[in-house]
């Protein structure tokens, strides 16, 4: 049994090896995909980014297309059309906005440091900190 499993395993790394699939490489791929979604599981900031990004993407379809064909627009009215042009430089500079806060989610959540935060459950917020008297200072309450 353990003859053909090491076979298949051969064969299985030739084939990828010579039709350039990267057999390999999807399947360690997807294996750590799937470890760190079950290891550190989306946070509320992740899941409100990707809804906004797939948002994005209709109205990215709408501004490219729907809103360029109503500029080209003889009908419309000049201040219909810069107000127009106006929402999609608006558009563009929140999807960079965007783009950048996602960027900065992901670089700001390293493996290692997810690790440390939910060994140690650093995640829970601290109270306040107590306030510091001196030894030399007399606290009276009158």
């Amino acid at each position: 049994m353990a003859y053909i499993v090491g076979l298949v395993l051969i064969l299985g790394i030739i084939f990828s090896v010579t039709s350039g699939n990267g057999f390999i490489s999807n399947l360690w791929d997807s294996t750590t995909k799937n470890i760190s979604g079950l290891a550190f599981p989306k946070t509320q900031k992740e899941i409100v980014i990707d809804n906004l990004n797939s948002q994005y993407d209709l109205l990215d379809k709408f501004f490219s297309d729907t809103a360029l064909s109503l500029l080209q627009n003889e009908d419309i009215p000049a201040k219909d059309k810069k107000a127009i042009q106006g929402a999609i430089q608006s558009f563009g500079n929140s999807k960079d906005l965007v783009s950048q806060i996602g960027n900065l989610n992901r670089d700001d959540k390293s493996v290692t440091k997810a690790l440390i935060k939910k060994m140690f459950d650093l995640d829970s917020e601290p109270g306040p900190n107590p306030t510091y008297i001196p030894p030399n200072c007399e606290l009276a309450c009158k």
